[in-house]
């Protein structure tokens, strides 16, 4: 160890140590499975808002039969649409408000505007109400990216893939909710009871804590060292021999950082990835109710057996996962995705009966679900803490173009055409994959959230003295820590970075 290091845990009795190695001590607790739970309501708030759209395009052309062509595409495409804004802004601001409050905002947005939808006294005022949905859903990557921040490294990937059962199960609640409500109690009331696990993750806000990397990303050592010990005392463990190693970037956050070389090959390769991904996911979504609709009519049990296909696939990449990178299983995945849509394609075309399609829909949906949560837990190793949350809304405003080209299809358009493009959109993502594998995981281009981690140099130290130096002297409302934080209580006394300039 550094001779610095050692004098000051001779002089203080505390041992300074990285994030990496606090939360390596704290372990996986009470406190990450609480913040697994809030964060996994948020994924799955939004993804009960995108499975609404299957059902309410079908009811809103019963109550107006006069909308038809492009006018019903517009419900759907609103949605996709304003994602491309919504995420831009929600991880614009998580990485200057903080994930916390940025968390709150986003689905109180959700919330509000999911029940105006159900309010809606015309089809006009239906789809812009939805459009502002898809603004609200857009916020889905802040829960994940504080999750991904918030646990032990070692447990990284499997907690990030655990919040994608979330999403899955709001695409069982969604189905499920629909086939008990919506005939008897109409779309409206199925509207309004599909926001409920939106106030679930709004009232999770009380028990959720700032991410300490953004804390002491931003220069408020003191502020991350708080919040770091009340997780460890909801875990159970006591830092009060540990100093936290001051760390803080040297400037503000800025889209022109992600072009340097190395990170712009990242944000690339993930952007066609993250684009056509999701077109082929939500192509298997939205492909399900064409598949196993008759006469205007949805098969539900159909329906819900495909969606639990999406369970089965994270399950398998989770546990593959273990043994295996993450970045090599990728492609696999893609390339299983491809296999089942042209096996639903024959088998639809031959008339093969319900239960074989039934099969290969179940096969479809685990791979494209096993596929994208996978693209999931790859992006935020991608970039450092500063520009993770924006780097990451960029990506996926890119693959919310992936959806709103999934809603453009004529409803003229021939099955084969349909299903043939999700097949060619998970094979170019196949490619893409295996280029990552060969090209950029050799060279370390996803071991940022690791760096960060256990960034504790004494270059980066004194870089981030004269940060806090200078942020002192010109106080922002961008740089401040959210303005509902938790209240900080004192239980160590605070660090002080002159301890390490007169050592020095």
């Amino acid at each position: 160890s550094h001779p610095l290091s050692h004098w000051l845990h001779c002089f203080t009795g505390m041992e300074e140590k990285s994030i990496a190695d606090i939360f390596d001590f704290i372990g996986f607790g009470r406190f990450q499975r609480c913040l697994l739970i809030i964060a996994g309501l948020g994924f799955m708030a939004d993804a009960i808002e995108v499975g609404v759209i299957t059902f309410l395009v079908q009811k809103a052309k019963e109550e107006w039969p006069e909308v038809e062509g492009w006018q019903l595409n517009a419900l759907s495409t609103s949605v996709f649409t304003a994602k491309l804004l919504g995420s831009w802004i929600w991880g614009s601001l998580s990485d200057h408000l903080g994930r916390r409050l940025t968390f709150l905002l986003a689905n109180l947005f959700l919330l509000v505007t999911g029940c105006l939808s159900a309010a809606a006294p015309s089809y006009f005022w239906l789809v812009a109400a939805r459009a502002l949905v898809g603004l609200a859903i857009g916020g889905i990557i802040v829960p994940f990216d504080n999750l991904a921040e918030s646990v032990p490294e070692s447990w990284s990937g499997s907690v990030c893939f655990a919040i994608e059962y979330f999403w899955t199960l709001g695409s069982l609640y969604s189905n499920g909710l629909a086939a008990l409500v919506i005939e008897p109690l109409g779309w409206r009331v199925y509207l309004l009871f599909s926001a409920l696990p939106i106030l679930l993750a709004c009232m999770g806000y009380f028990f959720l804590e700032e991410s300490p990397m953004w804390l002491l990303d931003r220069g408020y050592d003191y502020e991350a060292w708080q919040v770091l010990q009340r997780i460890s005392r909801i875990n159970g463990k006591d830092l009060s021999n540990m100093a936290l190693v001051s760390y803080a970037r040297e400037a503000d956050p800025s889209c022109r950082e992600l072009l340097v070389p190395s990170l712009r090959r990242s944000l690339l390769s993930l952007s066609i990835i993250w684009w056509l991904g999701l077109f082929g996911y939500y192509g298997a979504s939205l492909g399900s109710g064409l598949i196993f609709s008759s006469s205007g009519s949805f098969d539900y049990g159909e329906l819900i057996f495909s969606s639990m296909g999406e369970i089965a696939g994270v399950t398998v990449a989770m546990c593959l996962a273990w043994r295996v990178s993450e970045i090599i299983i990728q492609p696999w995945f893609y390339l299983v995705s491809t296999l089942a849509c042209l096996a639903v394609l024959i088998a639809h075309a031959l008339k093969g009966p319900a239960l074989l399609l039934g099969a290969l829909a179940f096969i479809l949906r685990a791979g494209s679900m096993g596929a994208i949560s996978v693209t999931w837990v790859l992006t935020p190793t991608a970039f450092p803490t500063h520009v993770r949350c924006t780097a990451h809304s960029i990506l996926y405003t890119a693959g919310s173009l992936g959806p709103v080209c999934a809603t453009l299809w004529p409803g003229t358009t021939p099955l084969a055409v349909i299903m043939g493009s999700y097949a060619g959109a998970n094979l170019v993502c196949a490619i893409v994959g295996q280029w990552q594998v060969k090209g950029l995981a050799a060279r370390g281009a996803f071991d940022s959230l690791i760096s960060d981690l256990h960034a504790s140099n004494l270059e980066r130290r004194a870089r981030s003295s004269i940060t806090r130096e200078s942020r002192a002297s010109r106080p922002t409302w961008a740089s401040r820590p959210s303005w509902m934080s938790r209240p900080s209580w004192s239980s160590q006394p605070e660090r002080s970075s002159n301890l390490l300039q007169n050592a020095e």
